[in-house]
């Protein structure tokens, strides 16, 4: 098991890295061409985009690690529309964590089209999916509680880096500021 804390991910608060709106999608078994060719891309319109030079919003990168290739939305999160999460998971898996401009974040890990556990970070309590406790124990230890209600008076995780811990410890994918800086395969998809 990934053996990381919440600081690991301090490099998030910096400007620039994801920007006030963003999706990370790891599909399992897919490279970094056929994730992209799942979202439309053709094989010519792949190309190398470093984290400055990417066309925002209107591209997205990928990234591979191990058996997982992470896709990089910054600037915008339409990734996580269900007709996109249907195309990648299409027989593999995925797991999706975003930030919206109005601050809502979320965890989704979809097998096939079929949503298997579903949480937003600030009420990890509160979680949908035909599988909904499928990772509890994962969850407590990126920093979650599963288990209570908050009762208003309490201290909200930080859960940006919490979501980027739970994601390593489920697929031994760990993200630095690296990383995003590229250069990474990228395509115009939206």
């Amino acid at each position: 098991m990934v053996e990381l804390s919440r600081a690991d991910f301090n490099w998030l608060d910096e400007d620039g890295v994801l920007g006030h709106a963003w999706s990370l999608t790891f599909v399992r078994g897919v490279d970094e061409a056929e994730a992209l060719r799942r979202l439309g891309a053709e094989q010519a319109d792949i190309h190398l985009f470093t984290n400055e030079d990417c066309p925002l919003p209107e591209a997205v990168r990928a990234w591979r690690s191990g058996d997982w290739t992470v896709i990089i939305e910054v600037a915008d999160c339409n990734l996580v529309d269900p007709d996109v999460t249907d195309a990648l998971s299409a027989q593999t898996e995925t797991i999706t964590i975003f930030s919206n401009v109005n601050g809502w974040s979320r965890f989704e890990h979809v097998i096939d089209g079929r949503v298997t556990t579903s949480f937003d970070p600030l009420s990890a309590y509160f979680r949908e999916g035909d599988e909904p406790d499928r990772f509890v124990v994962e969850m407590r230890a990126a920093g979650f509680d599963p288990d209570s209600d908050p009762d208003g008076d309490f201290d909200l995780p930080d859960d940006h880096g919490s979501l980027f811990v739970l994601t390593a410890l489920l697929t031994g994918v760990v993200l630095t500021r690296q990383v995003f800086d590229g250069p990474l395969p990228g395509a115009l998809v939206k």
